[in-house]
C-alpha cells in the first residue's frame, strides 16, 4: 500500500494544529479575570467573632470602618479604612427615609475606599448588623465576599488605632450591581401568597401599630443582646417561628429600611439565598390610599357608657399645620398617635405623643374615661383646646378620634401628609 508523503504531512499539521487549538482553549478555560473576587471563605460564616476576624485580617482581608469620621478618629481596628455607610444613604427623599444614594456617589465612595472586587471585605459598625452597609456592598456586587465582625467596634479584642490610614483610589466601577430590592406592588403581589412569607422587621409597638397584611414580626432588636448576634441556632428558630426556613422567598420591611436590613443580614449568615428587601418600607405603604394594613388590635368593647355627638374633622394642609407649630400648644395641641418608638424617632415641632394602642387594656378592651382623660390631659390636651391628630394611616386617626370624641372633645382635625423630616427634639 502505498501512501502519499504529501498527504500525511498535511494529516499531521491538521492533527497538530487541532492539539494546540484545544489546548489554548482549555487554558483559557483556567484563566482567572484580573479582578475575579474570591469566593466568601468556606471556613468562616458571614457574622465572624474578634478571631475570626483576625484570622481574615491575616488573610489580606481589607477592613472598613462603617462609623461617622469622628467615631473613626477616635479608635478604629489598625488598618481601617474610613467608610462612613451614612454618606451613600439619603436621610430623606420625598417623605421616605433611608433610601441609598446614587449609583454615581456608591461608586465613587467604593474608589476613593481603593476596593475592588478582588478584595474580601470584613466591615464592622456598633453591633453585630450592620445591615444597611451590608445590603448597600451587596447591591454593589460584592455579595459572597463581606464579613461582619460580630459586636462591632466592641467585639474586637485587640488594641485600637488613632492613626488614619491612606489608601490608593481604585478606578471601580459597578459591573456586577446585584439589586435585592422590590417596589410596592412586588410586596403586594405576595400578600398570602404560598410560596413567599413576609417579615416586619420593627419593634413590637410598631408592627400592632398597623403592619401589611399576613406579614410576621421578627423584630431585629429580638436577634441581637448587647450588640452582639445570639447564638445561631437561638436567631435560627426566631426565624422559624414566624414561618421563615430557607424554603420559600422572604420579604423583609420595617419603617425606613434600616432593621429590615439588619434581618435581612442575619439571614444571610443563616445561609438563607432567596431574600428581598422592600427598601421604603412602612414610610411609603402607610401613606398609600390603595394599600390594604391589618393592626394587632382584636375586637375590643367599651367599659363605660360615653355620649357626645361627633363633629366633623377636615384634613389640615401643611401651611395651617405650621400655623399650630407655631401657637406652641397654646390653643391647639399637635397629637402624634404613632408608637413611641417611631415618636423618638422624628416628630412634628411642638407634637405630644400618646399612642393610640395604650388606650386599651391587655385585654383589648378600651380604658375606662377618667383613665383615658387623665392620659390625654398629662399630654397637654383639654377639650377647651383644638387638637390636631397625626397618625401614619387611617384605622390610628379615627380610632383616636372616636376617642376623643366620647372624652367631649368637639375641636378635632386631621393631618396626615408626608413625613417632612420632622427631627425628635
Amino acid at each position: 500500500m502505498k501512501f502519499s508523503l504529501k498527504r500525511v504531512h498535511g494529516e499531521g499539521l491538521c492533527l497538530g494544529m487541532a492539539l494546540v487549538a484545544a489546548c489554548l482553549f482549555l487554558a483559557s478555560l483556567l484563566v482567572v479575570p484580573v479582578e475575579a473576587a474570591p469566593p466568601q471563605a468556606s471556613d468562616m460564616p458571614i457574622i465572624v467573632s474578634a478571631a475570626q476576624a483576625q484570622a481574615l485580617v491575616a488573610r489580606g482581608a481589607k477592613v472598613l470602618d462603617l462609623r461617622s469620621g469622628k467615631d473613626y478618629a477616635a479608635g478604629h481596628i489598625p488598618g481601617a479604612i474610613s467608610f462612613p455607610w451614612r454618606a451613600m444613604n439619603v436621610g430623606e427623599a420625598n417623605g421616605i427615609r433611608n433610601e441609598f444614594a446614587s449609583d454615581k456617589v456608591i461608586e465613587g465612595a467604593i474608589a476613593a475606599a481603593g476596593l475592588t472586587y478582588s478584595d474580601t471585605l470584613l466591615i464592622y459598625e456598633t453591633s453585630a448588623l450592620p445591615g444597611r452597609a451590608y445590603v448597600l456592598l451587596e447591591y454593589a456586587g460584592f455579595g459572597g465576599r463581606v464579613h461582619v465582625l460580630d459586636g462591632g467596634i466592641k467585639g474586637w479584642t485587640g488594641q485600637l488605632s488613632t492613626s488614619p490610614v491612606s489608601v490608593v483610589p481604585s478606578n471601580f466601577r459597578m459591573t456586577r450591581k446585584s439589586d435585592p430590592r422590590v417596589d410596592m406592588a412586588y410586596v403586594a403581589s405576595k400578600i398570602g401568597a404560598a410560596d413567599a412569607t413576609i417579615i416586619d422587621c420593627r419593634d413590637p409597638s410598631a408592627y400592632a401599630d398597623g403592619h401589611v397584611p399576613t406579614a410576621q414580626n421578627v423584630p431585629q432588636s429580638s436577634l441581637m443582646t448587647q450588640g452582639k448576634l445570639k447564638p445561631i441556632d437561638e436567631v435560627r428558630r426566631i426565624f422559624q417561628r414566624a414561618g421563615v426556613d430557607g424554603t420559600k422567598q422572604i420579604v423583609a420591611y420595617c419603617g425606613s429600611g434600616v432593621y429590615a436590613a439588619n434581618d435581612f443580614l442575619a439571614m444571610r449568615n443563616l445561609g438563607y439565598k432567596n431574600i428581598v428587601f422592600y427598601d421604603p418600607s412602612w414610610d411609603e405603604w402607610s401613606r398609600e390610599p390603595n394599600m390594604k394594613q391589618e393592626t394587632s388590635l382584636l375586637n375590643y368593647t367599651f367599659g363605660s357608657a360615653f355620649s357626645g355627638s361627633k363633629t366633623s374633622p377636615r384634613f389640615v394642609d401643611r401651611k395651617e399645620l405650621q400655623a399650630a407649630i407655631d401657637d406652641n400648644r397654646k390653643t391647639v395641641v399637635i397629637l402624634d398617635v404613632r408608637s413611641p418608638a417611631d415618636y423618638d424617632w422624628g416628630h412634628i415641632p411642638t407634637s405630644v405623643n400618646v399612642f393610640w394602642n395604650d388606650t386599651l387594656d391587655a385585654n383589648r378592651t378600651l380604658l375606662p374615661a377618667d383613665q383615658l382623660s387623665a392620659m390625654y390631659a398629662k399630654a397637654g390636651l383639654s377639650p377647651d383646646k383644638r387638637v390636631i391628630i397625626y397618625a401614619r394611616a387611617g384605622f390610628q386617626l379615627t380610632h383616636t378620634y372616636t376617642v376623643l370624641t366620647m372624652l367631649g372633645y368637639r375641636n378635632i382635625d386631621f393631618f396626615s401628609g408626608k413625613f417632612e423630616g420632622w427631627k425628635a427634639k
